[in-house]
């Protein structure tokens, strides 16, 4: 039997960021991957043909240089590092005009107001808002365990913090259509704000002022997404610890109501002294540990979860010239966006694709964002070549069987092929030298925790955010079991490439074990004005 101070499950960038946090507070940490290959959401392959290489699930890594992480770990010191692109998002429509979002936001207010001067303005105020004003505050949430709202309301006062605790009355829609006139726009910010949730309900409103303080911030990893988890891999390995893979957990080991260990499929058990920490879905983690150590009310929310209406099916194509959108007749500048939304010219579309989604129906409205990665770094093809993605929101059971998606993969490919060509005529049979569907069951195969091809393990509907993710007695990651701790994306804070989940656990387990801390704790929210 082999034993560390501590064991961490799933090397995800949240379990990661997790362990390399403790290493650097002086524990031995093992890290146990059921894959061949650590990375979970941040993983990065050669689908295609050698030397094209293509993020399977997280690509954009918004607001990433705002991350503790950076500047806690010295990421950098340990090969990680990311591209800014200054020409930063674009939507394509049907006419071939765009709407272009670059770093300067003097050139942004002037790509919006060729639709409306008002709606340029009001984007102005919105940025200068959340992405400037009120960024420390973002940053604050983001990184300390969530507040129930009596408790946020108390400690956020004055006018601006009204209108920022206000979003979270509407859905999605409504939010959008107070503030924006231009039906491009609104489907521009709507979109955006379906890559986060695509439930439309009252309370999805909430993340609104995180899609304006991330606009002009996206960022793409240098070599790879998977460059993130093999940074902190390299970070917990310089402390004494363990990353091991082909190791899947098949049960959190307890004694006298702590936890105590795990036990691998091989049967092998591995010590965890001081704690264990699961960075797997919160349902899963349960049904390991024994359901009898929960409360009832947390057996029947988990034996419950939302996984969401949604999943995303991604084709990589493999070119030899980057895809070149009809729309730079209109502006230029879309052939530099980093990330590029098409597929849907009004929200009565968007609003259409949704409703296909919940009922389980392939959109006849296409719709999605993607990225020409090798266009921005070489790494991620050869020099005679391009790799290029397109995200379009699918089903999981298209058609109530998921594996339909099998059956008629390359027909799925073909349609959106098409969509794409659409915007982008160069995408020819010349200029196509391999493609890849990744498709919702794929997502779920190769991330048994995304299950459903639940991307952010678990839909973001307000039952289900904030202090009720999962539960509002684990949301802060600390769990009714003794030394056990959740550290993945089903808790209180969510998915999305930022380790927040990894370092609200660092912080909680430091406290509990009453170690030294050896960074800097981002500060709790709050705000007076």
């Amino acid at each position: 039997m082999q034993d560390y101070d501590g064991v961490i499950i799933g090397a995800g960038h949240n379990g990661l960021t997790l362990a390399a946090y403790l290493a650097r507070a002086g524990l031995k940490i093992a890290v146990l991957e059921r894959n061949a290959q650590i990375g979970g959401g941040t993983s990065t392959q050669e689908p295609t043909l050698p030397g094209h290489r293509f993020n399977l699930h997280a690509n954009f890594f918004m607001g990433f240089g705002l991350a503790p992480l950076m500047r806690d770990l010295d990421l950098h010191r340990f090969g990680f590092s990311y591209i800014e692109p200054l020409v930063q998002q674009a939507a394509a429509f049907r006419d071939g005009s765009c709407v272009v979002i670059h770093q300067d936001l003097e050139a942004t207010c002037a790509s919006l107001a060729r639709f409306s001067k008002r709606d340029a303005e009001t984007f102005r105020e919105l940025h200068n808002l959340y992405a400037v004003k009120m960024r420390p505050l973002l940053v604050s949430l983001l990184y300390n365990a969530p507040l129930p709202i009596d408790q946020l309301r108390d400690r956020l006062s004055g006018p601006e913090a009204k209108t920022f605790l206000s979003h979270a009355e509407h859905d999605l829609f409504s939010v959008v259509r107070e503030y924006f006139d231009d039906d491009r726009i609104r489907t521009l910010f709507t979109s955006y704000m379906h890559v986060i949730t695509t439930e439309n309900q009252p309370g999805a409103g909430m993340v609104f002022p995180a899609i304006f303080s991330n606009t002009m911030s996206f960022t793409l990893p240098v070599g790879g997404a998977v460059a993130l988890p093999l940074a902190l891999a390299r970070i917990v390995e310089a402390g004494g610890g363990a990353v091991m893979l082909n190791a899947a957990v098949e049960e959190i080991c307890t004694t006298g109501g702590r936890a105590t260990g795990v036990r691998l499929a091989t049967g092998e058990t591995i010590e965890g002294r001081q704690f264990v920490a699961s960075a797997i879905d919160a349902p899963a983690t349960m049904h390991m540990t024994g359901e009898e150590l929960f409360p009832e009310e947390v057996r029947t929310k988990l034996n419950n979860w939302h996984w969401g209406n949604h999943s995303l099916v991604t084709l990589h194509l493999a070119l030899r010239e980057r895809p070149i959108y009809k729309s730079r007749d209109f502006d230029p500048d879309i052939d530099r966006a980093f990330n590029i939304f098409f597929g849907m010219d009004d929200i009565a579309q968007v609003e259409q694709c949704f409703e296909h989604c919940a009922a389980g129906k392939f959109p006849d409205v296409l719709m999605g964002n993607g990225a020409c990665n090798s266009q921005f770094d070489p790494t991620y093809a050869p020099a005679d070549g391009h790799s290029a993605f397109w995200w379009p929101f699918a089903p999981y059971a298209v058609d109530g069987d998921a594996e339909n998606w099998d059956r008629d993969k390359d027909a799925y490919a073909q349609r959106i092929l098409d969509v794409w060509r659409e915007y982008a005529p160069n995408l020819t049979a010349d200029n196509v030298r391999a493609e890849f569907l990744f498709t919702p069951r794929d997502v779920e195969r190769l991330n048994v925790n995304m299950r459903q091809g639940a991307v952010r393990m678990g839909a973001y509907i307000p039952s289900q955010l904030g202090i009720n993710r999962p539960h509002p007695l684990l949301s802060g990651t600390r769990t009714p079991v003794d030394g056990l701790y959740l550290c993945g994306s089903s808790t209180g804070n969510g998915g999305g490439i930022n380790g927040a989940p990894g370092y609200i656990a660092a912080n909680a387990i430091v406290d509990d074990l009453g170690l030294k801390r050896p960074w800097t704790p981002v500060p709790p929210p709050e705000w007076r004005d």
